[in-house]
């Protein structure tokens, strides 16, 4: 079978909501569903008139879209934590402590505290984790309250409150899609790849997505036992008993193997939900799964270490199953687990949107921009007129508040920086080098006066922050205002 990679950049927030209720607030799921990336396809794809491809992409079961789970800083896919993982109770945080195998733990070698007591352990229920051992903790949410809109008076609809928890653009996920026929995954590349909108409210300002095809992925490490095989639920699974009822108590034959499931020594969840269906507008009909995380402990099973299939709904990224992954080997009978947990925040990483040459994200830096030089420039006012006037240039605290109220007049009606230079001090008729204000003030005895105002001009003129200058028009006329507040008397 030939497996494809593809790596889902969100753009915006994306709303995955995790059941169909549509009153209070919604929560979000934490991974995008293999039925999110089939529609994107159909969207593209399907034809009715071309039944017969229509069939082989969609219908038959033959192409499986997977599904996406946040990748680490580094890149690397992740599993969703196992059930058999256990910490202390009172000391839970997986990252830093023992991490204890469930299948591994008898009555003789349950762990123990320091005063020989047995500690009181919990089931690890929330992450993701890469084979490598990089930890993701928890998938970033945003929370934002809407209101419903009221066509007759074009108003926020009174009493129609609501919430929606979204995962925030930015976050970066991996999913494969396999086939037997490479011919129809190239067909299906082609139309997953781009900017894609895919969620909840994907009309509105949610639900952008780019999808890129990456390079294939080292399937992940596993290990050979001749006692059990552990079967690892990578995704939800979906079994059907012998009377066509849905079952959370499928037998080893379901899980592709021989042998018995020792239920005791297993650790299983189970979900419940109603697919939507996009196109009939309707939901379908209720599933009843059993958990993606779910260990499966199989006695005297046949060996296999490869991943598979098993069950229903594979197309839509159910399903999938590894036998004995690297993360719950065990070391002799010992239940502490030798693999090494270090954690990870792919959340703080920056990402990319096209180029940044969106119309949008040019006027939000523009925007970004002028924000940070006002804050600059008001950084420098406040910096000279009460710390470096006092300091070096004294001599301008006993210029009158209507001097300063002329040079910023000056400023703020100059179009630029060389026609405030020139009104003031470089032209012919400058206002400070001639006339009564240079007699009674910036003149022969208040040289030192002038000399002081273009030393401040020069110095601000020459400062930068990161990446940003200051802009020196709006900071002549704020610091002459601001001069004629602070030293009026």
């Amino acid at each position: 079978m030939t497996t494809y990679y593809f790596k889902c950049t969100l753009l915006s927030d994306v709303v995955l909501n995790a059941k169909l209720a549509t009153e209070g607030n919604m929560t979000t799921l934490d991974y995008i569903p293999g039925s999110n990336f089939l529609g994107i396809a159909a969207k593209h794809l399907y034809k009715p008139e071309e039944s017969e491809m229509a069939y082989s992409l969609f219908h038959s079961g033959d192409i499986k879209f997977g599904d996406a789970r946040v990748a680490t800083s580094a890149g690397e896919p992740t599993y969703a934590i196992p059930f058999s993982f256990f910490q202390d109770k009172l000391n839970s945080k997986l990252e830093a402590n023992k991490v204890y195998l469930h299948h591994m733990i008898t009555s003789e070698n349950h762990p123990l505290d320091e005063k020989e007591t047995k500690l009181q352990l919990q089931q690890s229920r929330s992450g993701y984790i890469s084979s490598s051992g990089v930890l993701v903790k928890e998938v970033g949410k945003r929370f934002s309250l809407k209101s419903a809109y009221d066509r007759d008076s074009r108003t926020s609809k009174t009493g129609y409150m609501f919430g929606f928890e979204a995962i925030p653009a930015g976050t970066s996920f991996i999913f494969s899609v396999q086939a037997e026929d490479e011919a129809l995954l190239k067909t299906v590349s082609s139309a997953l790849e781009g900017e894609q909108r895919l969620g909840k409210s994907k009309t509105a300002e949610y639900g952008q997505v780019k999808i890129k095809q990456i390079q294939a992925l080292d399937p992940i490490p596993t290990f050979q036992s001749e006692d059990f095989t552990l079967v690892y639920a990578e995704s939800n699974l979906c079994f059907f008993d012998s009377a066509g009822q849905p079952t959370f108590q499928p037998t080893a034959k379901d899980l592709g193997l021989d042998g018995k499931i020792d239920w005791s020594k297993s650790q299983i969840r189970t979900y419940s939900y109603s697919p939507w269906n996009g196109q009939r507008k309707t939901t379908s009909t209720q599933r009843h799964c059993i958990l993606k995380g779910s260990v499966f402990y199989v006695k005297t099973a046949s060996k296999s270490t490869d991943s598979a299939y098993r069950g229903h709904y594979q197309a839509e990224g159910l399903g999938k199953v590894i036998y004995n992954p690297i993360f719950l080997q065990s070391t002799g009978n010992d239940p502490v687990s030798p693999f090494k947990i270090k954690l990870d925040n792919p959340q703080n990483s920056t990402f990319e949107r096209g180029a940044g040459n969106s119309a949008l994200a040019k006027v939000l830096k523009k925007r970004k921009n002028q924000v940070a030089v006002e804050l600059l420039t008001s950084q420098l006012v406040t910096k000279f007129v009460y710390e470096e006037v006092p300091k070096q240039f004294g001599k301008l605290k006993s210029v009158s508040p209507s001097q300063w109220g002329n040079i910023r007049s000056i400023a703020s009606r100059s179009k630029d920086v060389a026609e405030i230079k020139e009104k003031l001090y470089e032209g012919k008729d400058a206002y400070l080098t001639h006339g009564v204000a240079y007699e009674k003030c910036w003149g022969e005895n208040g040289a030192t006066r002038l000399k002081n105002f273009k030393e401040i001009v020069d110095k601000v003129e020459n400062s930068s922050g990161e990446d940003i200058r200051p802009d020196l028009r709006i900071f002549i006329a704020k610091f002459s205002s601001e001069m004629a507040k602070a030293y009026k008397n």
